[in-house]
């Protein structure tokens, strides 16, 4: 079952659109959504309804979390006054099916989370912190998202614990293979603020059966984003970012 797997979208209605378009010549039978619809860019509605006419299943965000929770919160700063300003506008329907996200999902041999399977919140962006994740979890594809870099973790048991590697995904198609052993911490790249220095947005598709994953990157109009900014008054470093996948 070929799996189209999304993540960090955060508002970014223009991203979210090209790389929809550029998976649309691949065959797919469902979509995972590793979290994070919402939060820094203004489209936050528009993102939701699509993940919804998708089908997606999903994964809670930490920028999902804290919109939800607003009331409680005593965030300070842009991020959260963006939060604010979406929670404002969100349909309810949209909120509804955001505050239905668990933390994981999973089935037969994968996980998806947000951030690590031992924390939701945790960034797996070094090799310890991939090694502890891998621990934490007995799946062999384990999909995650939360750091805005798109590469993979993979995992072979040695004398003394696991082997683990990093492969980035920086080029415009990025296949990874499984060998029978090995196990795969797999992050596809952010849709909506990737920050590898790569300044294109990433998503993956996973042909379960083949043990294979592709990772793509996918340049869209960050021009159009910036207008969108500009015109919701977020704050200048947002869009300037996008020039420089940072």
């Amino acid at each position: 079952m070929p799996t189209l797997l999304l993540s960090d979208i955060h508002g970014n209605i223009v991203a979210l659109e090209a790389v929809l378009a550029h998976a649309s010549g691949r065959d797919y039978d469902r979509v995972i959504f590793l979290g994070d619809a919402v939060g820094y860019y203004p489209d936050g509605n528009a993102v939701i309804e699509k993940l919804r006419a998708l089908g997606a299943r999903g994964v809670m965000g930490n920028h999902d979390a804290w919109l939800l929770t607003l009331d409680v919160l005593e965030g300070e700063g842009y991020v959260f006054d963006i939060l604010r300003w979406q929670a404002e506008r969100l349909d309810p329907e949209n909120r509804a099916w955001l505050a239905a996200l668990p933390w994981s999902i999973g089935g037969e041999g994968w996980l998806a989370v947000h951030g690590s399977p031992c924390d939701p919140f945790t960034y797996v962006d070094e090799l310890e912190i991939a090694r502890e994740a891998f621990g934490c979890s007995e799946a062999r594809w384990i999909f995650h998202g939360h750091t805005h870099l798109a590469g993979a973790y993979t995992a072979l048991d040695g004398p003394t614990g696991p082997w683990v590697r990093h492969k980035a995904f920086a080029e415009a198609r990025n296949p990874l293979k499984l060998g029978p052993k090995a196990r795969a911490l797999v992050n596809p790249g952010s849709v909506g603020q990737p920050r590898d220095g790569v300044p294109l947005a990433g998503y993956a598709i996973w042909y379960e059966e083949k043990d294979e994953l592709e990772a793509f990157r996918v340049e869209y109009d960050i021009k159009a984003v910036e207008e969108r900014v500009r015109r919701a008054g977020f704050p200048a470093p947002l869009y300037q970012r996008l020039y420089q996948g940072r």
